[in-house]
Protein backbone atom coordinates (compact mmCIF):
# COMPACT_ATOMS: atom_id res chain seq x y z
CA UNK A 1 0.00 0.00 0.00
CA UNK A 2 1.08 3.48 -1.12
CA UNK A 3 0.87 5.48 2.24
CA UNK A 4 0.14 8.98 2.18
CA UNK A 5 3.42 11.42 2.92
CA UNK A 6 2.72 13.81 5.65
CA UNK A 7 4.98 16.40 6.85
CA UNK A 8 4.57 18.48 10.29
CA UNK A 9 4.74 22.35 10.51
CA UNK A 10 4.08 23.86 14.06
CA UNK A 11 6.40 25.13 16.64
CA UNK A 12 4.98 23.33 19.97
CA UNK A 13 7.09 20.06 19.49
CA UNK A 14 4.99 18.29 22.32
CA UNK A 15 1.90 18.69 20.07
CA UNK A 16 3.96 17.39 17.22
CA UNK A 17 5.14 14.51 18.68
CA UNK A 18 1.48 13.76 19.54
CA UNK A 19 0.11 14.26 16.07
CA UNK A 20 3.31 12.04 14.88
CA UNK A 21 2.23 9.19 17.01
CA UNK A 22 -1.58 9.31 15.22
CA UNK A 23 -0.85 9.65 11.84
CA UNK A 24 1.76 6.91 12.14
CA UNK A 25 -0.36 4.71 13.84
CA UNK A 26 -2.88 4.58 10.63
CA UNK A 27 -1.79 1.76 8.13
CA UNK A 28 -2.37 4.53 4.91
CA UNK A 29 -0.12 7.23 6.19
CA UNK A 30 2.99 8.47 7.61
CA UNK A 31 4.70 10.99 8.85
CA UNK A 32 8.24 11.84 6.93
CA UNK A 33 8.89 15.36 8.52
CA UNK A 34 8.43 17.91 10.96
CA UNK A 35 9.43 21.79 10.85
CA UNK A 36 8.79 24.15 13.70
CA UNK A 37 8.89 27.45 11.67
CA UNK A 38 7.74 29.08 8.12
CA UNK A 39 11.41 29.09 6.93
CA UNK A 40 12.40 25.29 7.86
CA UNK A 41 8.57 24.02 6.46
CA UNK A 42 9.24 25.77 3.17
CA UNK A 43 12.89 23.80 3.15
CA UNK A 44 11.51 20.68 3.73
CA UNK A 45 8.95 20.85 1.76
CA UNK A 46 11.68 20.79 -1.36
CA UNK A 47 13.35 18.02 0.09
CA UNK A 48 11.08 15.85 1.20
CA UNK A 49 8.04 16.50 -0.85
CA UNK A 50 5.14 15.78 1.13
CA UNK A 51 1.69 14.51 -0.21
CA UNK A 52 -0.11 16.70 2.65
CA UNK A 53 1.67 19.37 4.87
CA UNK A 54 -0.09 20.00 7.47
CA UNK A 55 0.37 23.88 8.73
CA UNK A 56 -0.45 25.83 11.91
CA UNK A 57 -0.94 29.66 11.34
CA UNK A 58 1.07 31.11 13.88
CA UNK A 59 4.84 29.72 13.68
CA UNK A 60 7.97 32.17 14.01
CA UNK A 61 10.42 33.34 11.24
CA UNK A 62 7.25 32.77 8.55
CA UNK A 63 3.87 32.56 9.77
CA UNK A 64 1.60 29.82 8.16
CA UNK A 65 0.08 31.88 5.61
CA UNK A 66 2.80 33.51 4.52
CA UNK A 67 4.24 29.92 4.40
CA UNK A 68 1.65 28.42 2.35
CA UNK A 69 1.28 31.81 -0.26
CA UNK A 70 5.39 31.46 -0.77
CA UNK A 71 4.91 27.56 -1.34
CA UNK A 72 1.79 27.10 -3.61
CA UNK A 73 3.52 30.10 -5.77
CA UNK A 74 6.24 27.67 -6.33
CA UNK A 75 4.01 24.43 -6.55
CA UNK A 76 0.07 25.25 -7.10
CA UNK A 77 -0.27 21.30 -6.88
CA UNK A 78 0.72 21.04 -2.95
CA UNK A 79 -2.03 20.04 -0.99
CA UNK A 80 -1.90 21.97 2.68
CA UNK A 81 -4.44 21.59 5.43
CA UNK A 82 -4.26 24.57 8.16
CA UNK A 83 -4.57 23.02 11.26
CA UNK A 84 -5.32 26.19 13.94
CA UNK A 85 -6.51 27.33 17.64
CA UNK A 86 -8.19 29.79 15.47
CA UNK A 87 -11.82 29.79 14.34
CA UNK A 88 -12.36 33.35 13.23
CA UNK A 89 -13.57 33.98 9.27
CA UNK A 90 -11.06 35.82 8.33
CA UNK A 91 -8.78 32.86 8.73
CA UNK A 92 -11.16 30.60 6.52
CA UNK A 93 -10.67 33.67 3.73
CA UNK A 94 -7.22 33.77 3.77
CA UNK A 95 -6.73 29.73 3.75
CA UNK A 96 -9.23 29.51 0.48
CA UNK A 97 -7.33 32.64 -1.24
CA UNK A 98 -4.04 31.26 -0.61
CA UNK A 99 -5.11 27.95 -1.81
CA UNK A 100 -5.37 25.61 1.07
CA UNK A 101 -7.54 22.10 0.65
CA UNK A 102 -8.34 22.65 4.38
CA UNK A 103 -8.90 23.81 7.32
CA UNK A 104 -9.38 22.31 11.13
CA UNK A 105 -9.38 23.63 14.40
CA UNK A 106 -6.50 21.92 16.87
CA UNK A 107 -9.79 20.51 19.14
CA UNK A 108 -11.39 18.60 16.60
CA UNK A 109 -11.52 14.77 16.98
CA UNK A 110 -9.09 12.22 16.17
CA UNK A 111 -11.57 10.73 13.41
CA UNK A 112 -11.93 14.01 11.65
CA UNK A 113 -8.33 14.54 11.29
CA UNK A 114 -7.66 11.66 9.53
CA UNK A 115 -10.57 12.38 7.64
CA UNK A 116 -9.54 15.18 6.94
CA UNK A 117 -5.78 14.26 5.68
CA UNK A 118 -7.83 11.66 3.15
CA UNK A 119 -9.85 14.11 2.18
CA UNK A 120 -7.24 16.81 1.45
CA UNK A 121 -5.00 13.66 -0.14
CA UNK A 122 -7.84 12.97 -2.83
CA UNK A 123 -7.62 16.90 -4.20
CA UNK A 124 -10.97 17.42 -1.67
CA UNK A 125 -12.14 20.56 -0.02
CA UNK A 126 -12.53 19.74 4.33
CA UNK A 127 -13.24 22.87 5.86
CA UNK A 128 -14.67 23.00 9.18
CA UNK A 129 -17.74 25.19 10.58
CA UNK A 130 -21.33 26.48 9.11
CA UNK A 131 -19.40 29.81 8.30
CA UNK A 132 -16.77 27.66 6.29
CA UNK A 133 -19.04 26.19 4.12
CA UNK A 134 -20.49 29.32 3.11
CA UNK A 135 -17.30 30.68 2.10
CA UNK A 136 -16.91 27.71 0.24
CA UNK A 137 -20.01 28.23 -1.30
CA UNK A 138 -19.00 31.60 -1.99
CA UNK A 139 -15.96 30.90 -3.77
CA UNK A 140 -17.70 28.35 -5.48
CA UNK A 141 -19.89 30.55 -7.02
CA UNK A 142 -17.50 33.55 -7.89
CA UNK A 143 -14.38 32.02 -7.91
CA UNK A 144 -11.09 32.94 -6.45
CA UNK A 145 -10.86 36.65 -7.03
CA UNK A 146 -9.32 39.41 -6.07
CA UNK A 147 -11.08 41.42 -3.81
CA UNK A 148 -13.10 44.35 -5.24
CA UNK A 149 -11.88 47.81 -4.35
CA UNK A 150 -15.01 50.04 -2.84
CA UNK A 151 -15.00 53.19 -1.64
CA UNK A 152 -14.60 52.64 2.27
CA UNK A 153 -16.30 56.17 3.85
CA UNK A 154 -19.91 54.76 1.35
CA UNK A 155 -19.92 51.16 2.77
CA UNK A 156 -19.02 52.82 6.37
CA UNK A 157 -22.02 55.07 5.92
CA UNK A 158 -24.46 51.85 4.91
CA UNK A 159 -22.98 49.31 7.65
CA UNK A 160 -26.64 48.43 9.38
CA UNK A 161 -26.47 48.77 13.57
CA UNK A 162 -25.44 45.09 14.12
CA UNK A 163 -22.39 45.31 12.20
CA UNK A 164 -21.51 48.84 13.53
CA UNK A 165 -21.45 46.83 16.80
CA UNK A 166 -19.78 43.88 15.99
CA UNK A 167 -16.83 46.43 14.87
CA UNK A 168 -17.20 47.93 17.54
CA UNK A 169 -16.74 45.15 19.74
CA UNK A 170 -13.75 43.42 17.50
CA UNK A 171 -11.91 46.75 18.24
CA UNK A 172 -11.84 46.12 21.85
CA UNK A 173 -10.57 42.64 21.02
CA UNK A 174 -13.61 40.65 21.67
CA UNK A 175 -13.83 37.19 19.94
CA UNK A 176 -16.72 35.70 18.31
CA UNK A 177 -17.76 34.04 21.30
CA UNK A 178 -17.60 37.03 23.09
CA UNK A 179 -19.29 38.89 20.44
CA UNK A 180 -22.24 36.36 20.73
CA UNK A 181 -22.66 36.38 24.45
CA UNK A 182 -23.08 40.29 24.58
CA UNK A 183 -25.34 40.51 21.54
CA UNK A 184 -27.29 37.65 22.30
CA UNK A 185 -26.79 35.47 18.96
CA UNK A 186 -25.17 32.72 17.88
CA UNK A 187 -21.72 32.73 17.25
CA UNK A 188 -22.83 31.25 13.91
CA UNK A 189 -24.48 34.15 13.26
CA UNK A 190 -21.68 36.40 14.47
CA UNK A 191 -19.57 35.03 12.07
CA UNK A 192 -21.51 35.25 9.39
CA UNK A 193 -21.78 38.91 10.01
CA UNK A 194 -18.24 39.46 9.96
CA UNK A 195 -17.39 37.83 6.81
CA UNK A 196 -20.15 40.02 4.94
CA UNK A 197 -18.16 43.13 6.64
CA UNK A 198 -15.11 41.81 5.06
CA UNK A 199 -17.22 41.13 1.66
CA UNK A 200 -18.89 44.54 2.28
CA UNK A 201 -15.81 46.21 2.42
CA UNK A 202 -13.80 44.74 -0.24
CA UNK A 203 -11.40 43.50 2.40
CA UNK A 204 -9.56 40.14 3.58
CA UNK A 205 -9.48 40.35 7.08
CA UNK A 206 -11.54 42.41 9.67
CA UNK A 207 -7.89 43.62 10.40
CA UNK A 208 -7.96 45.30 6.81
CA UNK A 209 -11.55 46.51 7.60
CA UNK A 210 -10.98 47.96 10.98
CA UNK A 211 -7.77 49.86 9.04
CA UNK A 212 -10.09 51.01 6.44
CA UNK A 213 -12.51 52.67 8.55
CA UNK A 214 -9.55 54.58 11.07
CA UNK A 215 -8.16 55.91 8.20
CA UNK A 216 -11.07 57.83 7.44
CA UNK A 217 -12.65 58.52 10.83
Amino acid sequence: MTKIKVLLADDHEIFRNGVRTLIDNEPDMTVVGEASNGEEVIAKVETLEPDVLIMDIRMPRLNGIDSSKLLLNKNPNLKILIFSLYDNVEYVVQALNLGAKGYLLKDTSNKIFLDAIRAVYKNQFYYIGDVSNSVISYYKTHGQQEPEVKNSANVAEHLSKKEQEIIQLIKEGKNSKEIADILGNSVRTIDAHRYNIIKKFGARSMEEVISQIERIA
